[in-house]
């Protein structure tokens, strides 16, 4: 080594020393040229690398020194400090490594296991559990670490074997735990991932597949059985928890269950562990070792999960069945996959006789059972014996239809054990359930023979016997069984029911049953069926009916669900009218047992009752959800459906009804709910069906009132359609129905007065339908209402002086005063025969009505007042304000107080008319037609924002009713407001419903309107089609008009001549003049009115072309009213001379049309009109064809233009000149050329087709 190198590098090692790493790095480059192999130079280019953070050159430096044959730790100690440096933590730990291999084998394994503990350091910095977890698996047993653990006065002290352990539990515990979550996040979003609890099974599996944690867990119990006993039984029951969580995912299965079952007993006995118990509680599968394991876990244990249910085997024979059953269901939510907590809910359920919940926790029993079996590979024999006898005896008492099942499972529980005794009774028995009696007999015998003292597989015998009606061996065999056993109830019992059904022919049988039934309470007092059978036999031969009430109620304390008391007790509550008490009783009834049909039906019917038909609804529907064949149920049902005013659903219930049994009552049904849905048609054919069905008298009568009430609701309907034909038969054949049943009854004489009611708005008909109106039918049915009168006894004074005061002649048609007296004698029976103040109230209210009618003889009107009376009586109003006023005194209804009021305004009684009113509006909150009928009394004395207010309230509380709205139209045309139209337009929606007011007000304001825009249109001189809207309201318009004459009397003839207006506005010419004809006909028609009816009839005609019959109205005209007259306006005159000039134009008439014309020029006052008539009558002139007339006709027109010009007129003129002057005729063209209208260029279309000039034209 020559002087110049160790110079170098001393100067090397000081430029480290005193941290100048730039030069010490260019040195030991110099020092690396003359000695590539020098390991300290190596060493210092590495700190001055590391210093100037050339870390990847350093690295290289290093490993480079380590290959080196004078290589020592201070290569590997360097690498560590530059990675360090750098702060690459994973390079860094695998640096650390190296050098503790490097250290162990120098043998140096203090600082060995110092390198180790940074290296755990860092690992548990970064956050690296899984390579942390490997990393003390090196230093386990086993591990190439592991000897570092020995090591002494190292610092920190290496960890104990079983520290290292239970810290390598803990991470993995956290880590698995940790993993599971993140993949089952990660997963459960992937399309098609499926259910969450199958991707959690998924990623469990592959977790633990990859995890250490029970092998960690197993060194663990390992290196603790030289430890404390208390650290032993701690870290067993560690393992013991984990396997128990995995054994699914552990292979091999059967290895890692004895293994489990091990542990298990060892934390066992040493009363460590609650799960520990629950596994060989479970594995046991209900054996010996259960009565010794139980009462530890629930001493030990109380709040453990299987505690409810080992609490629950603990009381299998307590009385206290709540409790049992309570700790059942509590096993059942807690404790769901475990079978023997399952199998204790099965036998809770068996005990407390719900025999349904029986067989459901049955099938979770199955389920838990076959889930243990596949997860510990153990089979319960016992388990599933006991369940599977359990469930078939529950299927048993069920009833027939689970007979099969309780078979099948009988059968089975025999395969599994032969000499299961049960199993051969349940067999017996449930093979003679299935109808097989005899083969069901012959196995119970056989089973008695092979065990004579087996008392049960007597009382079998006996049961079978006895549903084979073999009673007399069924009483043998009862009494073998008390033989063997004296002391059983149930045989005791059995015997009494065998005797009950000997069939009576002895009182001695019954004598002995009710023997047998004492017997049988003395040995059992808790036996509901006992006190069901004394029940009965106080009740039928007993005569004792209070002893028989108070068994009955014993039987349902011990079992409120007994099909046999429980009907029988409800039925005893309703006859005494105890609804409290029957109520609670089918209430607990139902609550525990829900499919109980007999009590849910009592239910329904009790409810029906007491008027709260939603709950009769609801029981009826219970009823049926257990018997769909139940008809009664279905009538209660419907009934209730009509009470809560569901009818279509109820038309619906009865239907099914008649599905049935298609008898005179499901008929009756099917007819009275399709007529509350106003099905008329269809109720009428029920009615039909239903009287050729019966058979009865009481049925007929019955049957024949119902139809003809139905037909007094077709009339109604009928009427308010315009049929008014078909509503005046409806009204006749019902009283025809009515004379031949001989009406007697309120209800039948109410019908009566219906149909008299509405034959007599309809009586404008009768003229029309003569043979519908038969007289001999209401003449009898008079005489019989008054014989009936005088049946009933003396009449009431005060009805009597309502008689007296309404006795006048009225001034009525005869036949309608007929039809009215019929209807008042109808309403005066019904208030002798009505049997409560309401009814009588009511018949008051209709007698009021029939007065009232037959003091105006109003057939509708819009309002209750509104329309005028033809006739009056001063007498029959006062008649019919007593009848309210008695009515209102009975029972101040809606319908009576509306009377009231009514008859009150018509009186000129406002103050009374409006507290009537008021009171109307209380009580009907939800009716509009009092705060209508308010409204029109306000109308009527010109209170506008009174009566404003009174029918918007209508509007809000009944938005349907038709009088708010025509309401609210009367008062917008009181103010003159455009809205009315709208308004009247919302009436016309009611169908059915809206009035002749209505009618005539849309249509009479449409007309208005159009008038108006033919005003425009006049004073504009311009042309323009309706449109789409003003369209559409003509054609409803003309509609409404149409309506109003069908309904009403139109007496005056406007509503025709309204109609005739529209028709013309629509170009309807000949049926404007026919509605103008009809208008004429009409009886009270003024002279001035005809005056103007006949002008429009020859405007009309003349526009159809009718010329001559045109002229003839004119003439008619004329004849009631000249022209000159002074009670015609100058329109009227001027329309009217006008109207008959042109009629007499074209009829050819030209001497007599330019005398009219003549006429008609002094009375155009404006521009306009003289222009017109001056333009019509140039016309005629030139069409009387002389060359003097011609001349004329020209100098006329030109005169008329001087003052004021329209392009009709100029057009006029230019023909007359291209006709006679050419000088005239360019004159004109060239004043109307400037004229921007499009019939000008139409005009010079002409004028340059005329000329030639196609191109200009």
């Amino acid at each position: 080594m020559s002087v110049i190198y160790k110079a170098k590098l001393k100067a090397a090692k000081t430029a480290v020393s005193e941290k100048n790493y730039d030069y010490a790095y260019d040195l030991c480059h110099d020092l690396l040229e003359l000695d590539a192999t020098s390991y300290p130079v190596h060493i210092l280019l590495g700190v001055s690398c590391q210093h100037m953070s050339k870390w990847s050159e350093g690295a290289s430096v290093y490993e480079k020194a380590k290959l080196l044959p004078k290589a020592n730790t201070l290569a590997w100690q360097g690498v560590c400090a530059l990675y360090e440096a750098s702060g690459d933590h994973a390079k860094h730990t695998e640096a650390l490594r190296e050098l503790c291999d490097r250290l162990i084998a120098e043998g140096n394994l203090q600082k060995a296991w110092e390198c180790m503990q940074k290296v755990l350091v860092l690992l548990e910095g970064a956050g690296d559990v899984r390579r942390l977890v490997r990393a003390l698996e090196e230093l386990a047993p086993n591990g190439p670490y592991n000897a570092l653990l020995d090591v002494n006065g190292a610092d920190p002290q290496p960890p104990t074997i079983v520290d290292l352990l239970n810290r390598m539990y803990r991470l993995e515990s956290d880590l698995d735990s940790r993993l599971i979550e993140s993949e089952v996040n990660k997963r459960r979003t992937r399309l098609g991932a499926g259910p969450i609890s199958r991707v959690r099974t998924e990623v469990r599996s592959e977790v633990y597949a990859e995890s250490g944690l029970l092998t960690t867990l197993a060194q663990l119990v390992e290196h603790s059985m030289s430890g404390p006993v208390d650290q032993l039984l701690e870290n067993e029951e560690l393992y013991f928890e984990c396997l128990f969580d995995r054994i699914l995912f552990v292979e091999p299965r059967n290895e890692a269950v004895a293994q489990l079952v091990n542990l298990a007993e060892d934390l066992v006995s040493n009363d460590k562990c609650s799960r520990a118990f629950e596994l060989l509680i479970e594995m046991d599968d209900v054996g010996d070792r259960v009565a010794e394991l139980v009462p530890k876990l629930v001493e030990l244990f109380p709040d453990s999960v299987l505690a409810p249910a080992a609490r629950a085997w603990m009381r299998s024979d307590a009385v206290d069945a709540d409790v049992v059953n309570g700790d059942a269901d509590v096993a059942n939510g807690d404790a769901r996959e475990s079978p023997f907590a399952q199998l204790q809910v099965v036998k809770s359920m068996e005990r407390m006789g719900r025999d349904r919940a029986c067989v459901d926790a049955a099938a979770r029993a199955r389920n838990a059972q076959h889930e243990f079996s596949e997860k510990y590979g153990a089979q319960l024999p016992r388990s599933r014996l006991q369940v599977d006898l359990a469930s078939a005896g529950s299927y048993l008492r069920i009833g027939p239809e689970h007979a099969g099942d309780a078979e099948e499972l009988f059968r089975v529980c025999l395969e599994a054990d032969a000499k299961c005794t049960e199993a051969a009774l349940g067999l017996g028995l449930a093979t003679c359930a299935l109808g097989n009696n005899e083969e069901g007999c012959q196995i119970l015998q056989q089973l008695v023979d092979s065990d004579p003292l087996n008392h049960r597989a007597w009382g079998g015998l006996a049961n079978a016997q006895l549903a084979a009606d073999n009673t007399s061996g069924a009483i043998h065999a009862y009494k073998q069984a008390i033989a063997v056993d004296p002391v059983c109830a149930e045989h005791h019992a059995g015997l009494a029911d065998a005797y009950w059904r000997l069939g009576g022919e002895w009182r001695s049988d019954k004598q002995y049953a009710y023997a047998s039934w004492l017997a049988a309470a003395r040995v059992d007092a808790t036996l509901p069926r006992v006190f069901s059978g004394l029940g009965q036999w106080y009740q039928q031969h007993g005569n004792d009916p209070e002893r028989a009430k108070r068994c009955f109620a014993k039987a349902m304390s011990l079992d409120c669900t007994n099909a046999v008391a429980g009907p029988l007790l409800a039925d005893i509550y309703a006859r005494e009218g105890l609804d409290d008490e029957c109520e609670q009783l089918l209430l607990s009834a139902t609550d525990a047992l829900f499919s109980q049909p007999w009590a849910w039906q009592r239910l329904g019917f009790l409810y029906l009752r007491q008027h709260t038909n939603d709950r009769a609804v609801h029981a009826f529907q219970n009823a049926l959800s257990s018997d769909r064949s139940n008809r009664v149920c279905w009538e209660g049902l419907c009934e209730a459906y009509l009470g809560i005013g569901r009818i279509h659903t109820a038309v619906k219930v009865a239907r099914k009804v008649k599905e049935l049994d298609a008898c005179v009552s499901a008929h009756w049904l099917c007819a009275q709910t399709t007529m509350h849905a106003r099905m008329l048609d269809v109720a009428l054919g029920h009615f039909d069906d239903a009287i050729e069905c019966a058979e009865d008298g009481v049925w007929t009568r019955v049957l024949s009132v119902g139809r003809a009430e139905c037909l007094t609701m077709c009339a109604e309907k009928w009427y308010h359609d315009g049929l008014f034909g078909r509503a005046a038969e409806a009204c006749s054949n019902a009283l025809s129905a009515m004379l031949e049943c001989g009406a007697r009854s309120f209800l039948e004489w109410g019908v009566v007065y219906v149909s008299c009611v509405w034959m007599a708005r309809v009586h404008s008909q009768f003229t029309k339908h003569p043979e519908l109106f038969d007289s001999n039918v209401l003449e009898a049915l008079m005489g019989c209402a008054q014989s009936q009168v005088v049946e009933q006894g003396p009449m009431p004074g005060y009805l009597k002086q309502v008689v007296d005061k309404a006795q006048s002649e009225g001034e009525c048609e005869p036949k309608v005063r007929l039809v009215l007296e019929l209807a008042a004698v109808a309403a005066q029976l019904r208030v002798m025969l009505a049997e409560s103040s309401v009814l009588a109230a009511q018949s008051w209210t209709d007698l009021g009505s029939v007065y009232y009618t037959y003091s105006t003889e109003t057939a509708s009107s819009p309002l209750l007042f509104q329309s005028q009376s033809l006739y009056s009586s001063t007498k029959l109003l006062d008649a019919a304000a007593d009848c309210a006023t008695a009515a209102m005194q009975l029972d101040p209804t809606a319908r009576a107080a509306n009377l009231q009021g009514t008859v009150a305004a018509v009186s000129k009684n406002s103050a009374l008319s409006q507290h009537a009113f008021i009171v109307a509006t209380r009580r009907a909150v939800l009716s509009g037609m009092p705060w209508a009928n308010l409204g029109s009394l306000f109308l009527v004395h010109g209170d506008i924002e009174l009566a404003n207010k009174a029918f918007a309230r209508a509007q809000m509380t009944e938005p349907d009713f038709y009088g708010g709205w025509m309401g609210q139209a009367l008062v917008a045309e009181c103010m003159d407001a455009t809205e009315c139209v709208d308004l009247y337009e919302a009436c016309l929606a009611h169908e059915g419903v809206a009035t002749d007011v209505a009618d005539f007000g849309y249509a009479y304001h449409v007309w208005q309107s159009l008038a108006v825009l033919d005003a425009e249109r006049a004073l504009s001189h311009t042309e323009r089609a309706l449109s789409h809207t003003e369209q559409n309201r003509l054609l409803l318009a003309v509609y409404a008009a149409r309506r109003y004459v069908s309904r009403s009397s139109d007496v005056h003839g406007a509503g025709h001549y309204l109609l005739g207006m529209l028709l013309e506005h629509n170009g309807e010419y000949e049926s404007a003049a026919l509605a103008y004809e009809q208008a004429l006909d009409m009886p009270h028609v003024s002279d001035e009115h005809k005056w103007t009816m006949w002008s429009a009839l020859g405007r009309a005609q003349c526009s159809s072309d009718q010329y001559a019959e045109a002229v003839a109205s004119y003439t008619r005209a004329a004849e009631i009213m000249d022209a000159d007259s002074d009670q015609l306006t100058p329109g009227q005159k001027l329309g009217y001379l006008v109207g008959y000039s042109l009629a007499l134009f074209f009829a050819n008439q030209l001497e007599a049309s330019l005398h009219m014309f003549e006429r008609a020029e002094p009375h155009a006052t404006s521009n306009s009109s003289k222009l017109a008539t001056s333009t019509l009558l140039s016309q005629v002139l030139w069409a009387l064809g002389t060359t003097e007339h011609k001349q004329l006709a020209c100098q006329h027109l030109i005169d008329a233009l001087l003052s004021h010009t329209s392009i009709p007129s100029l057009c006029v003129l230019f023909a007359m000149g291209v006709l006679s002057d050419a000088n005239v005729a360019d004159a004109a063209y060239s004043e109307l050329q400037g004229q921007s209208d499009p019939r000008v260029s139409r005009l010079e279309s002409y004028v340059c087709a005329l000329r030639g000039d196609v191109m200009g034209g």
